[in-house]
């Protein structure tokens, strides 16, 4: 992927995700201020989806049921069934510990080599 390419692809992700308006406020940013800014974007989505399967779960709840036996009984006893919020955050996270953006991979070895 050419510079170009790439500076187009941060470029919307900054206009669409993290409310910039402005090319100079890209033209700015470093590649790390980028990522974490792109991490945080990713947490608060979680976060974002948990609080929506929270109220989905309440919502079900109340009127979910199997048949156990002659009677019925809720389908999901505990809201980590219906969502694992702690799963969700380490997935976030283990994402941060892999290997580089490979859109990234050409400007990192520049940065490595110091030119």
């Amino acid at each position: 992927m050419s510079f170009e390419e790439q500076y187009r692809e941060v470029a919307i992700s900054c206009f669409r995700y993290l409310g910039f308006t402005s090319f100079e406020q890209v033209d700015r940013l470093t590649i790390a201020q980028y990522e974490i800014m792109m991490e945080a974007l990713r947490y608060r989505i979680v976060d974002d989806e948990y609080r929506a399967h929270r109220q989905a779960f309440l919502n079900f709840a109340a009127q979910a049921q199997k048949k156990s036996g002659k009677k019925t009984v809720p389908v999901y006893k505990r809201f980590r069934n219906f969502f694992d919020y702690e799963k969700e955050l380490k997935n976030v996270k283990e994402k941060k510990r892999k290997k580089g953006d490979p859109r990234f991979a050409g400007i990192s070895k520049l940065l490595k080599r110091g030119e």
